[in-house]
């Protein structure tokens, strides 16, 4: 759904300790899937030149891992490689274009804006310092409240977002476009600092009732959840379903972490009134408006005209 308005990257890859990860899901879209395993770190250009979605196959751009996914199976249980994931995305890169704070290194994340799920609340802090050495400039960790890792449609998910500033005691250029320093002191102060904000997002911060866990289906078998998926792109689905809501929370989430909210016009394409939710929620963040983004995407038609381009351009790599 994202891809309708941002360019996504999304890592993947099979179950190993669940039922279905999000490539059995998409290895079952009806008629005919995308073929994850042709993307490749050559031809990720060529797929983003006619769709906004890629999704990089943990096989192929971490081909190490083969080595370590059979014993994952056999174990059962989450493991240090279910940490290890969010945390590796393959076009996640280091330039000289920023310094974290802590450190005299000019380096910053090519991922302008990510959204991250953590199984354990006592996760969450530990995951958004990692991202703030990394040089992440927006992020925002989840847990909710029953040690979900996305944001809950049945009560309170905790936040932790990356927040930049700009540093006033940067001595460089005043031009926000040029990031070179004017001294070659190594330990000069970087041009932005972060911090850290923790906060509580409920369902009623993006307009909708509570749901039980249990009315969005966990642990379906894959081609379920793919069925449920393109129900949704196809318009199929009840507006007021709890896995409605349940993926329009996410979706809006990740459009407010984008900074997409913060706009006060709104010319998303046909079917967009252009009428902007400015209600600000905890964080500072828009998410209502986020769920109205969201649910564009969907009755416009523009999330499964997504998928479809996705699909289209993967088996004809």
């Amino acid at each position: 759904m994202a891809s309708s308005l941002l360019l996504i990257a999304k890592h993947g890859n099979r179950a190993s300790t669940s039922k279905s990860g999000s490539a059995d899901l998409l290895q079952n879209i009806p008629p005919k899937a995308p073929a994850l395993s042709k993307i490749t770190p050559q031809n990720l250009p060529q797929v983003y030149e006619k769709t906004n979605y890629a999704f990089l196959f943990a096989p192929t751009f971490h081909p190490g891992m083969r080595y370590v996914i059979p014993i994952r199976k056999e174990l059962g249980w989450r493991t240090i490689f279910n940490l290890m994931g969010p945390l590796s995305n393959p076009v996640d890169s280091t330039s000289a274009t920023s310094t974290p704070r802590g450190s005299s290194q000019a380096e910053t994340s090519l991922i302008e804006a990510r959204l991250i799920g953590v199984a354990r609340k006592s996760l969450g802090e530990a995951f958004a310092q990692s991202f703030v050495l990394s040089g992440a400039r927006k992020t925002m960790v989840v847990c909710g409240e029953e040690d979900l890792d996305e944001l809950s449609c049945a009560g309170p998910t905790h936040c932790w977002k990356v927040r930049e500033e700009p540093n006033p005691a940067f001595r460089g250029s005043i031009d926000p476009e040029d990031d070179e320093y004017t001294t070659s002191d190594d330990e000069a102060p970087p041009r932005y600092t972060s911090s850290i904000e923790h906060f509580i997002l409920t369902p009623e911060d993006f307009g909708f009732p509570r749901h039980s866990l249990k009315d969005v289906g966990p642990g379906k078998e894959p081609a379920e959840n793919a069925a449920i998926l393109m129900r949704i792109l196809r318009g199929e689905m009840d507006a007021d379903e709890a896995v409605m809501h349940f993926v329009l929370i996410n979706c809006a989430a990740l459009f407010v972490v984008s900074g997409i909210c913060d706009a006060d016009v709104s010319a998303m394409g046909e079917g967009d009134d252009g009428v902007v939710i400015k209600e600000v929620g905890p964080g500072g963040g828009r998410w209502k408006e986020g769920v109205r983004r969201a649910r564009w995407c969907i009755e416009s038609g523009a999330a499964l005209r997504s998928l479809e381009q996705f699909v289209e351009v993967t088996n004809a790599l």
